[in-house]
C-alpha cells in the first residue's frame, strides 16, 4: 500500500466516526478539511483537537515538528505532505512526498468515500504467537503536560489520547504545561527533548 493510501486511510476513518480533519497550512484547502493558518497552529490545534482526529502538517513551518510530536498525545493522527523538508521519521504516523494541493484534492475526494466502507479501513489483525506479546504488553505512550505537580511527590496533569491523567513524574524531574512525556505505567520515564530555540509552552527558561 502506497503512502498516499495510507494516508487516505486514516484520513477516512477519522471521518467514519465524525473525527476532524485539520490542515496546517497558509493556502486555501477542499472540504472537508479545515485550515489552520501556521501561525498560532499549536495553540489552536491544542483546543481544537479531540482523539479520532487528524492533522495534516503541509510542507515546513516554523513548530511543524512540535505539533507532529504532540498529535499522538492529542490522539490524533499527523501526516505530513510535500515537497521538501520531510520532517524526521517517526514524527508522523505518515509522511507523503508529493504536491500538497494534488494530494489534498485527493484525499477530499476518496477519504469519505473510504469512510463508508468498513473493510477499506479495517485495521490489520495482530496475530500474537509467543507466550509474551511485546506488542501488546509493552506500554510507551506520548503525554503533554497540562499542570506542572502541585507539590513534592505529586503528580502532573498529563494529555494523553485515552484523555486526562495524573502521572508520576519523579523520574523526569521538573516538568512543565507544553512538556511531552514518555509515560510507561502511569509514569513518566522520559522528558521528550526539543529544540532550544522552541521552548515548552510556558516555559520561563
Amino acid at each position: 500500500m502506497s503512502d498516499g493510501r495510507v494516508a487516505a486511510v486514516h484520513l477516512a476513518r477519522s471521518r467514519a466516526i465524525d473525527g476532524a480533519l485539520y490542515v496546517v497550512t497558509d493556502a486555501a484547502a477542499p472540504a472537508p478539511f479545515v485550515v489552520v493558518p501556521t501561525a498560532g497552529a499549536e495553540a489552536v490545534l491544542r483546543a481544537r483537537v479531540r482523539a479520532g482526529d487528524s492533522v495534516v502538517a503541509v510542507a515546513d513551518f516554523p513548530g511543524r515538528d512540535r505539533i507532529l510530536r504532540r498529535a499522538s498525545a492529542w490522539g490524533a493522527n499527523a501526516i505530513w505532505v510535500g515537497e521538501s523538508s520531510r520532517p524526521d521519521d517517526g514524527l508522523a504516523t505518515v509522511c507523503v512526498p508529493g504536491d500538497p494541493r494534488e494530494l489534498l484534492a485527493d484525499w477530499a475526494e476518496s477519504a469519505p468515500r473510504l469512510a463508508a466502507d468498513p473493510l477499506a479501513i479495517a485495521p490489520a489483525i495482530v496475530e500474537c504467537t509467543d507466550e509474551v506479546c511485546i506488542t501488546c504488553s509493552d506500554e510507551g505512550r506520548l503525554g503533554e503536560v497540562v499542570a506542572a505537580p502541585e507539590g513534592l511527590f505529586e503528580p502532573a496533569r498529563v494529555r494523553t489520547a485515552d484523555g486526562l491523567e495524573d502521572v508520576d513524574v519523579t523520574i523526569v524531574g521538573q516538568v512543565l504545561p507544553g512538556d511531552l512525556l514518555v509515560i510507561h505505567a502511569g509514569t513518566a520515564i522520559a522528558l521528550v527533548a526539543e529544540p532550544a530555540s522552541l521552548p515548552p509552552i510556558g516555559d520561563p527558561r
